[in-house]
């Protein structure tokens, strides 16, 4: 009794995580006798064996379910998302608007910076800013006249 008290309390951590490889099909094959026979040895491993196997059936191996597409739908017509998304989009551009519009101001005031430079950097900020704005309000157009807007693409 004491022997076999002493071999259980010598093995489980290397022993009991080659029974969880085993439970997953990941054990190699030159360890598996030698993992099947401490099964057999012990009564505690064996108990340990088989509630790994009964978790393996109960979880499964497949992949969960995706969400149909009735529900993503729903999700991106819900005014919570939209609105959202609104702010979202407001507080990523505004960010943006407001840190050009230090790095101007303080680009302007620096005496070193030449006047050329600055007013050629201020007008391909602009420049850009301008572009962005009409492609927006182009893809806004757009979502409001698509056809195709319930047709999964």
């Amino acid at each position: 009794m004491a022997t076999e008290n002493s071999r259980e309390e010598g093995m489980p951590s290397d022993v009991r995580m080659k029974i969880q490889a085993l439970a997953d099909n990941e054990l190699p094959e030159q360890e598996i006798d030698a993992v099947l026979q401490a099964i057999r040895d012990s009564s505690e491993l064996r108990h340990e064996y088989a509630g790994l196997l009964r978790l393996r059936r109960r979880v499964g191996t497949g992949v969960p379910p995706a969400p149909s597409d009735e529900w993503i739908q729903e999700a991106q017509r819900r005014i919570a998302r939209r609105v959202s998304g609104g702010i979202g989009n407001l507080l990523f551009i505004g960010s943006y608007v407001v840190l050009l519009a230090y790095a101007i101001y303080t680009m302007f005031r620096d005496p070193e910076v030449p006047l050329m430079v600055s007013v050629l950097i201020l007008s391909g900020v602009v420049g850009f800013v301008v572009l962005l704005g009409n492609a927006i309000a182009d893809r806004m157009r757009e979502r409001k006249t698509d056809r195709y807007r319930g047709i999964m693409r």
